[in-house]
């Protein structure tokens, strides 16, 4: 494996997690999970999708309860911990639309079918939990809609800088954005 090879493989989850870093001081409450999930899905290897979504929540929860003082209660920890869980749950629902997706639809809008797919069990997921340990009422359409459009900006801005970085550098940030169902 040559050096190129090597920072390919980290090149584009290491500027997904420094956009999560950044994202986090700039949103504390609003980290754009769906829309990470979803480039993760589409751009990376399941392995290295699963590593990368698993390692972006963790250094949010890091940050959250040792920079921003979210309380160390049951009640956070559960929501931390289902956070996770759903972001995972994007994960496979965006990996699994890429592997049935039809082919003859452009890329753009398999992704937008994908990114809108896991977040709605992003979203579903999350409101199960709420059932269980409450805060079902931050699930108004108003509350839900910001989430929406905070990760739908994240993905296209996200998107973007992934094209413009792959065509710029295509030997350290791999492949052409399309859906990779590996």
């Amino acid at each position: 494996m040559n050096e190129n090879t090597k920072f390919a493989a980290v090149g584009w989850p290491l500027t997904l997690a420094a956009a999560a870093i950044l994202g986090s001081l700039a949103l504390a409450c609003m980290m754009p999970f769906v829309a990470l999930a979803t480039l993760a899905a589409v751009t990376m290897s399941r392995a290295q999708a699963v590593i990368t979504v698993a390692g972006i929540w963790a250094v949010n929860q890091l940050m959250g309860f040792g920079m921003f003082g979210y309380p160390l209660n049951a009640y956070a920890l559960g929501w931390g911990a289902a956070l996770g869980a759903a972001s995972m749950a994007a994960l496979v629902v965006a990996r699994s639309f890429a592997g049935i997706a039809p082919r003859a639809l452009p890329t753009p809008m398999r992704i937008a079918a994908a990114f809108g797919l896991a977040f709605v069990s992003y979203e579903v997921f999350l409101f199960g939990f709420a059932l269980v340990a409450g805060g079902t009422e931050t699930f108004t359409a108003a509350i839900v809609g910001q989430i929406l459009a905070n990760d739908a900006l994240w993905l296209v801005g996200l998107g973007l800088l992934y094209t413009v970085l792959q065509r710029t550098a295509p030997n350290l940030f791999g492949p052409a954005l399309a859906l990779r169902p590996r």
